[in-house]
This record gives C-alpha cells, sequence and structure tokens, in this order.
C-alpha cells in the first residue's frame, strides 16, 4: 500500500496525533518570544500528526487534522525546526528572526517502508522476513463493539481460524492457525508484551500491535509452546510530548440475529394430525380446534420467549500516555458491560480493566521497563445450563402459553419444569474472576549493538463461582424444581516466566549484516482447586454453604497440579546488501511432563529470502512491480499440550468402590495406567511464500504454500485384555496439514477522497496419514471418525438418495435392518456394499467435516474531508454441520412438538419433490431419524461483521472547548448473514455439540454509537 496514503488516511481514523494539539503555548520563554504557524503536507494532502521540534530542545509541537501547527518560539534570534514523521523523508527548516509563517513538503521514505514487525524475542524489518508473518492493530479494533480482544482479529489475518458460536456474556470463541495438525489441542501460544499468557482478559482498547506467526522460522524461537503458531500482542506506549489524554465511549443495543421460524398453531394443529395418522393412529385436533387456532393462535415460540428483544451493552475507556525526558508511559482504565439478553434478574458481564506501561532509559546503556494489568470479571447468569434450558424450549408446540393470563409459569406438554420460570425464579451463579499480569524488564548495552536483556514476568488468576439455585414453587401440580442446592467453587493459579536474552548486531563492509540472539527461559505453573455443594437451604433464602441441610460427598472435591518447562535457545541471522537472507533459530525444550529419558526435545529452523526487487537486472520493471521478495522456511516444532500432566509414571489413585467382598463395594487403592515411553509431538512445517509490491506499493500481494507433518501424536490404542489397567496414551498418530493463504491490500485516491481494500484468503486441509491401522469411531447421534486418508473428526454416516415415492420403490431397493416400516415418504440410502440390506457397520460414508476451509474477510475504508467510512466482511467458504435433534426433526422423540415453517415442505403424495420426509412419530420416525448426510447441512456464510460511518469535528471547533481532537460514529457489528443454515434457525459459527442440536444462545446483533476525545 502507498504509505503517504496509508499513514494519513490511518492518522485521519485514529486522530492519535492531534490529541498533543495541546501543546500549543505550552512553554513560556524567559525572553522575547513569538509565534510561528504553517501547513505540513505530503504529495498535496494535508499531513495530520507531523513532529515540529526546536532543533537541540524538547519543545515542539505536532500538526492538526489539516496538517496546520503553531508553535511559540522562545528565541527571537534564527531558530532550527525538524519537521518529521514516520515514513517520510525529516526535513530541517531555518525560521529567519523575524518569519512567522513556513508551509513544509515531505517526500516519501521508500528506503522506510520495510517498517519494523513484531517477532519472537525482538522486532525485525518487515521487508528482511524470511518467515509467514502477518500483522493487524488498531484499525482492526477502533469502534468495533468488543466484549473480548477475540472478536477484533476474526477474519483479519490470513489463516487465522477464529469461530465464535455463541454471544452469551463470559462465552470464549475457538481459536486456530492454519487448520488442525494434532489430536492433542490446537490453540496457539499467546504471548503480551514478551509474556505467555492469554487474550481472555487483555483489554481490546490497550492493543498496538498483534503479530500473528504461522511457520517454524517465525515461531521455533518459541519451541514446545509453538506447534500451533504464536499470537503476539503489543500493548499502547506513549508519544513523544507532554501527556495525552484519551477517551472512547460506546453505547451499544444487542439483539439475536436468528431463531428457527416456528409454525403457527393452526399449521402445528394439521401437521400434527398429518403425522399421527401417518403413524397409524387418530388424530388429536378436530377442525374447528384448527379454525380456532388460525384465528385465534396463540403462536408461541416458547425459544423465543426466554429472550429480551434487546439488551444494553458498553464499553468506556480512559488512558493517559506520553513520553518526555526518558520516560515513556501508558495508562488506562477500561470498563465493559454487556447485558444478557436472556430475561432474569441483572444477568451480564462486567470487566474492569487497569493497565500501566512504563519504560524508563536511565542512561545511555541501561532502560528498565515494567508493565502490569489488573482485570476483573463479574459474571452474572443463570444457575442452570444454557443447554438445558432451550432444549424444552425447542421441543414445546406453539399452542401452548409460557404464561398463563394470571402471570403463572405453565407446565405444558407433561413438562415438570418451566425455563423461563427457571430464569426469572431459579436463582443465579456468580463468578468472579481476577487475573493479575506482571512483566518487569531491564536491557543493558555494555559495549555497542551488545544487548542484555532480562525478563521476569507472569500471572496469577483467581476465579472464585457461588451458585445459588432455588426452588420453584408452580401454581401448577407436577412441577419439579421444587429442591434448592448451593454449590461453591474457587480455584487460582501462578504462572512464572523469566528468561533473559542476549542480541548482537554486526554490520562489515555496509553489505554484510549479522544478528544474533542467545537466551534461556523457564516457566512454571501451579493451579489449586477446590468445591462444595449442598442442598436444602430453608426458606429458600440466604444461599450459602453455612445454610444447607446436607453436604453432597460427590460435589466435596478439590485438587491441583503444576508443571515446568526449562528452555534455551538462540536465532542467527545474515543479510547481504539487504538483498540476501538467511536465518537460523535453535530451541532445546525440557518438560516436566515426560520422564528423564525423554524429557529434552530439540526444535530447529532454516529460512532463506531473496529480495529480487534489489536486484540490477530488475531496474527496468520497478515502475510497476516496486517491490519482490522470495522466501522459504523449513523446521520442526513440539507439542507438549497432550492432555495429562503426569501421564508418564503410576499414580496411586483412591476410590469408594474399588474392591467388591460379599457383593458390597469398599474403598480401595489402585495404580493409574501409565507409558513412561511416550514423548513430544513433533511438526515438521515447511512453507514457501512471496511478497510483491506494485505502483510504489499503492498495491502489494503476499502469497503462501505450507505442508505440517505432525508425527509422535499421542493415542490411546487398545491393549490386551490381560493388561488390566485400560489404554495407555502412546505416541502413534501422524497427520497432514496443508494449506495457502493470500492477502491483497491497495490503497488509492480518487481526487479528494482516500479509498483502501484489505483483503484476505486461505485454506488449509488435514489428512490422517497413520494410526497403526486402527480406526476411531466417536459420537451418539453425531459420529465422526478417524481413519486414515480422511480429515481428522470427518462425519460418518449414511448416505440419502432422496424419498421412496412408492411401494414399488421399496420392494426393489436395499432393506433397512435398523426400522420394522418403511413406507412411501421415508428416506432412501445408498447400499454402499451392495449387500441388499442398510447397516450402520457395512453401509456408511465419510461425508466432510466441521472444520472451516476457505475463511476470508475483506475490508473497504474511505474517508473524505473528515468524515470516515468503513465495512468488514468476513466468512466460509465450506464447511459441514451435522444437525440433529429438536432443531431438525418434526416431533424429535415422540414429543408433541416442534414443528417449523420448513416442515410445512413434507412430502405428501402430491409434494413428491419436497425437501422434508413424510411426517412420523415413535417407531415410525426411526427410518427417517437414521444416522446420514439427510441432516448434514451446508454451512458456508458470509457475515457483514462491522458497518461504520464515523465524523471527526474541525479542529478549529474542537479547540474552542479545550479539546484537541473529537471523533463521533455509529457502529453496526453482526449486521447480516448469509447462509444455508441460518433457514434452519443455527449460525454457522455455532460449533461443537451446541452446533449440532441448536441448543444454543444466539450470536447477537450490536447497534452502537461512540465518541473517541483527545485532550
Amino acid at each position: 500500500m502507498n504509505l503517504n496514503f496509508t499513514i494519513i488516511w490511518s492518522a485521519k481514523l485514529k486522530l492519535l496525533a492531534i490529541t498533543l494539539l495541546m501543546l500549543v503555548n505550552w512553554q513560556q520563554g524567559f525572553g522575547q518570544s513569538r509565534m510561528v504557524s504553517g501547513t505540513i503536507t505530503a504529495e498535496g494532502e494535508p499531513l495530520p500528526g507531523a513532529s515540529v521540534l526546536v532543533k537541540g530542545k524538547s519543545q515542539g509541537t505536532v500538526s492538526d487534522i489539516d496538517g496546520v501547527f503553531r508553535l511559540e518560539l522562545t528565541s527571537s534570534g534564527e531558530t532550527t525546526l525538524l519537521v518529521s514523521f514516520i515514513g517520510f523523508i525529516s526535513k530541517e527548516v531555518i525560521i529567519s528572526p523575524n518569519q512567522t509563517t513556513v508551509n513544509v513538503e515531505l517526500e516519501v521514505d521508500l528506503s522506510d517502508m520495510d517498517e519494523f514487525v513484531v517477532v519472537g524475542y525482538g522486532t525485525k524489518r518487515r521487508d528482511n522476513i524470511t518467515g509467514a508473518i502477518s500483522e493487524t492493530g488498531e484499525r482492526a479494533i477502533a469502534g468495533k463493539p468488543l466484549t473480548n480482544a477475540y472478536q477484533a482479529l476474526q477474519g483479519e489475518v490470513p489463516g487465522l481460524v477464529i469461530q465464535q458460536g455463541t454471544s452469551e456474556p463470559g462465552s470464549l470463541p475457538e481459536i486456530n492457525i492454519r487448520g488442525l495438525s494434532t489430536m492433542s489441542g490446537n490453540s496457539p501460544l499467546i504471548v503480551v508484551d514478551g509474556v505467555i499468557g492469554s487474550l481472555n482478559n487483555v483489554n481490546p482498547n490497550d492493543i498496538e500491535n498483534v503479530s500473528v506467526l504461522k511457520d517454524a522460522a517465525s515461531a521455533a524461537i518459541y519451541g514446545s509452546r509453538a506447534a500451533n503458531g504464536v499470537i503476539l500482542i503489543t500493548t499502547k506506549g506513549g508519544k513523544e510530548g507532554k501527556p495525552k489524554f484519551s477517551y472512547n465511549g460506546q453505547f451499544g443495543v444487542q439483539q439475536p440475529t436468528n431463531f428457527p421460524k416456528i409454525a403457527d398453531s393452526w399449521e402445528y394443529a394439521t401437521l400434527r394430525n398429518e403425522a399421527l395418522v401417518n403413524s397409524r393412529m387418530n388424530p388429536v385436533f378436530t377442525p374447528e380446534q384448527i379454525l380456532g387456532f388460525k384465528e385465534n393462535g396463540p403462536n408461541v415460540s416458547h425459544y423465543e420467549a426466554l429472550f429480551k428483544d434487546q439488551a444494553i451493552q458498553s464499553n468506556h475507556n480512559l488512558s493517559v500516555s506520553g513520553s518526555e525526558k526518558g520516560l515513556n508511559y501508558m495508562m488506562s482504565l477500561g470498563y465493559m458491560d454487556q447485558e444478557s439478553l436472556f430475561h432474569g434478574p441483572g444477568y451480564g458481564h462486567q470487566r474492569y480493566n487497569v493497565r500501566i506501561n512504563l519504560d524508563k532509559q536511565v542512561n545511555d546503556k541501561l532502560k528498565v521497563g515494567g508493565r502490569i494489568s489488573l482485570a476483573r470479571n463479574d459474571i452474572k447468569g443463570h444457575a442452570w445450563w444454557t443447554e438445558w434450558l432451550i432444549e424444552p424450549t425447542v421441543r414445546m408446540p406453539p399452542i401452548y402459553n409460557i404464561v398463563d393470563a394470571n402471570g403463572n409459569y405453565t407446565l405444558s406438554s407433561g413438562s415438570n419444569g418451566n425455563p423461563l420460570a427457571q430464569l426469572e425464579q431459579g436463582g443465579a451463579r456468580k463468578n468472579q474472576n481476577d487475573e493479575v499480569l506482571v512483566n518487569l524488564s531491564l536491557e543493558y548495552e555494555p559495549i555497542e549493538n551488545l544487548l542484555i536483556k532480562g525478563v521476569i514476568g507472569g500471572n496469577t488468576t483467581s476465579n472464585l463461582t457461588h451458585e445459588f439455585r432455588r426452588a420453584i414453587s408452580y401454581a401448577y401440580p407436577g412441577g419439579g424444581n421444587n429442591q434448592n442446592s448451593v454449590a461453591n467453587q474457587y480455584g487460582r493459579s501462578l504462572y512464572l516466566n523469566p528468561y533473559i536474552t542476549a542480541s548482537y548486531k554486526l554490520n562489515i563492509a555496509e553489505k554484510h549484516d549479522f544478528d544474533f540472539l542467545l537466551g534461556v527461559s523457564s516457566e512454571s505453573f501451579k493451579n489449586e482447586f477446590f468445591g462444595v455443594s449442598g442442598l436444602d437451604v430453608p426458606g429458600n433464602e440466604f444461599g450459602v454453604i453455612d445454610n444447607v441441610s446436607e453436604i453432597l460427598q460427590s460435589g466435596t472435591y478439590g485438587s491441583g497440579n503444576e508443571w515446568g518447562i526449562q528452555s534455551f535457545f538462540g536465532r542467527a541471522g545474515y543479510r547481504y546488501e539487504d538483498k540476501y537472507l538467511l536465518e537460523g533459530n535453535l530451541r532445546v525444550d525440557g518438560s516436566s511432563r515426560f520422564t528423564s529419558a525423554n524429557r529434552w526435545g530439540v526444535f530447529p529452523s532454516v529460512s532463506g529470502g531473496w529480495v529480487i526487487s534489489r536486484e540490477d537486472f530488475f531496474a527496468p520493471v520497478e515502475e510497476v512491480v516496486s517491490f519482490a521478495k522470495l522466501r522459504a522456511s523449513w523446521g520442526q516444532l513440539g507439542n507438549q499440550d497432550i492432555g495429562s500432566l503426569y501421564g508418564h509414571q503410576s499414580l496411586v489413585n483412591m476410590g469408594s468402590n474399588v474392591y467388591a467382598f460379599g457383593g458390597v463395594g469398599v474403598p480401595g487403592a489402585f495404580y493409574s495406567v501409565s507409558n513412561p515411553n511416550r514423548t513430544w509431538e513433533t511438526s515438521t512445517m515447511s512453507n514457501i511464500g512471496m511478497d510483491l509490491g506494485f505502483f510504489q506499493r499503492k498495491l502489494n500481494v503476499s502469497f503462501d504454500l505450507f505442508d505440517n507433518l505432525t508425527r509422535d501424536i499421542l493415542l490411546q490404542l487398545p491393549v490386551p485384555a490381560a493388561y488390566g489397567l485400560g489404554q495407555p496414551i502412546q505416541n502413534a498418530g501422524v497427520v497432514r496439514n496443508r494449506g495457502w493463504e493470500i492477502s491483497v491490500d491497495y490503497g488509492f485516491k480518487t481526487g479528494a477522497v482516500d479509498h483502501s481494500v484489505i483483503l484476505n484468503l486461505s485454506d488449509s486441509q488435514n489428512e490422517v496419514v497413520d494410526l497403526r491401522g486402527r480406526e476411531f469411531i466417536n459420537g451418539s447421534d453425531v459420529q465422526t471418525i478417524l481413519r486414515e486418508g480422511y480429515p481428522m473428526n470427518s462425519y460418518f454416516a449414511l448416505r440419502s438418495d432422496g424419498f421412496f415415492n412408492s411401494q414399488e420403490q421399496i420392494a426393489g431397493s436395499p432393506t433397512p435392518i435398523f426400522t420394522n416400516s418403511v413406507q412411501p415418504g421415508d428416506i432412501r440410502y445408498v447400499d454402499r456394499n451392495n449387500d441388499g440390506v442398510i447397516n450402520y457397520e457395512e453401509d456408511r460414508f465419510v461425508l466432510g467435516h466441521a472444520f472451516p476451509r476457505y475463511t476470508f474477510g475483506v475490508t473497504y475504508a474511505t474517508s473524505f474531508k473528515g468524515f470516515d467510512f468503513s465495512i468488514f466482511i468476513q466468512g466460509v467458504g465450506e464447511r459441514s454441520q451435522w444437525v440433529r435433534g429438536e432443531i431438525i426433526e418434526a416431533f424429535h422423540n415422540n414429543n408433541e412438538g416442534p414443528v417449523f415453517k420448513r416442515h410445512l415442505d413434507r412430502w405428501t403424495p402430491e409434494n413428491l419433490d419436497a425437501s422434508y420426509p413424510r411426517l412420523t412419530v415413535g417407531a415410525e420416525s426411526v427410518n427417517n431419524a437414521a444416522r446420514s448426510d439427510f441432516y448434514i447441512f451446508n454451512a458456508q456464510y458470509l457475515r457483514i461483521k462491522n458497518v461504520q460511518l464515523g465524523y471527526t469535528l474541525p479542529s478549529t471547533l474542537v479547540s474552542k472547548i479545550g479539546l484537541g481532537q473529537a471523533r463521533l460514529y455509529v457502529t453496526g457489528f453482526n449486521l447480516l448473514t448469509f447462509s444455508p443454515l441460518m433457514d434452519i434457525g443455527l449460525d454457522p459459527e455455532t460449533y461443537g455439540g451446541a452446533g449440532s442440536n441448536g441448543r444454543v444462545y444466539p450470536v447477537s446483533r450490536v447497534i452502537s454509537t461512540g465518541i473517541d476525545i483527545n485532550f
């Protein structure tokens, strides 16, 4: 992207520079003074945020949104001003004794186009990067109504897959880099300001930069922690000048985006009768009743009745930052409040953030720094489980009211509970989660270019849960939920990550550049937790554990665990004329999760790059192709996140019913299953990529191909029964994961209007290479398989082949052996082995999987004279979702309901081209409820993720009220989603069990307004 355009546009959006407008007249001289003013431009356009300093002094200011600056000089004599901006050639301007105005034109510094990128334990110029690294930053965060930092990254970085399947307060998404490579967990490593941590509690407004390390060359410096990629988070610091105060606030309204469309009451009654008749039973609704439903309803969606039409969400952030006299500082306060869409007393999530970032340049050789952040999450929700509450409401027919005319909660369709009553009167579960993250650093440069850095970092967490589930008194007989209970849980953890690095840079003959890094690191983690629960608090009030009548032995527990890693690492890099690039990394890790014989793992990587555009032969095309670099990498990474911390050794376990004497269970002890030979999973990664810049880098394109082969994946393989202790975990599996990524950004102007387009697209596909000849089938209603030659956790089911339309077709087709009745209108299945019968053992196919493919994101942004507009679209090009249960099946499990609008297009003798089979209940439904691809749906989607319109008030106006800058904006988040799965009432990002049964708090749409103020 053209650097001039990028900087101007981003500066206008973020409005960082004009916050220092308060520096005008900031210093009074002791002698005669005068005011100098002018305009700073670049390529004919105003340049906001340019620095104007009096040479040799700390006195200065910056240009405002219109490029205008004003500076009071304390000297009446000749003065030299130094005018600068990142990405432009600095210029010295001499001001004569009587001069009061000056205009300055800065030129783009093409040599500075390779800005710095955050990498492991340091930074590098972008042009010198040889690994696969993607970046994003404040642009991805600004103005979005976020409840966690993960949401800001979705769709912004190629290869980074984030699935936010619910908007329930306190929920967190699934996150993955470049697909699935192991069966032992695929979550990436998160590093915040150089210390390993998490994104869960980071205030999005504090984030300045995000680097995603995706291949072995970029991630090998983190060794065994980096097999699934690394996300580096850098929080904000101060900018040169006096203190800058900033406030940004948002206020928005959440709305549920999608519910299944229920049939009207009369439609339900009609289809209920039809299903009963098809199942050789008598209809239950008379024509008069059906007519009454048609005229009077009630047409109640019990599922929707659990939720409010809207709920409030707000964010407030206040910060002060600056840098002067060697002290760089940033301090911030943040508050996020997300009300729950569930009905109930005060449900929601509040997060409080405090951050202090300090760096002090003590002298030319010594620099000290500190980072401390505190986060508290208060989450209040219902005392039940969301899936339990939603399940009966989806099954409930629309003919019943959830509350009667007298305001009493109903007990309909044989139910002994009412989910709305459970929400409003059934008590609450409160979570109070605290995290403190500390990072203290010292940098010492004993000689030029040798930097020694020591860091002591870590975090501690404290998590308290209190649940008081109240008894509910129903006005109708047969009600349950009539016993109250109390449960308390507490857990705390301590993680420490001290490390020391020494780096050295060497230049020989101005052509040969070397850089070296050596380091040693230690990690330790300790966790402990306990819980207690009891029943029957007298009076159904004051729900504390001391008031219960009975302590439950099964609900009383406590435990703890700990692990550690010792690491040594190094990196060496060589560049010749910034044209030929070579780098090597080596990390040695020792983990407590393995025996001493297998404890240490060695993880190397090597990468190279060729900046073709710096060759002499490239000169004829450099006007069109401004930059071209070819890069390649190879390396190995380990994985120690293998579930069991102590599976390498046998542990003594105690139990209450271990042995039986005389038919009575007695307590005893037994050894746990173990495998002392287990060791690291190892991923061998290869990557080849190319970076291109066109038309003075107004258009930039990056492309990567990658191949990841993971060996020694831990599996539980069968052992002889004589072993007696079950199946130990063994290093046995091999998985290959391949894919590609492309990213494009383009900046251009049409007249006075700036435009920017950013696009990324990526894909990955894994394949199980070796399982020692075994297969693993998992699940019940939804079954997946691990089979050599196919993606991990592929769906495994029968293949449907339309509907039977006549008895003749039934007689001439293979017979399902899992049902006693097949009739016209039922689903027909493919006989895979052609033996004349349909059964699960022989006729199932491998039928797709749930992991997203072809993930993409597109951002368009434009600005004109203070107005700015942006739209962000993201989605998935290919994904399958197997859906089962009441969300998809009419009269599921012989219930009275549900019936949805889509069931109206059911098979009848007059509707042979239907989308749903004939309606049945009970045993007649067995054939159509079989596990088959009839219930596997296309879950691809395109979502208009964020639309934002803003206006920056003129500086001449805001300066009159003492402000440096003010921007107002309106934002729409999750505005529209286009997906075949939406027709079912499911969000296409929903994953896991909730994705297959639909028992999920919906994804919410947020419409918000906001203001950014700097002063």
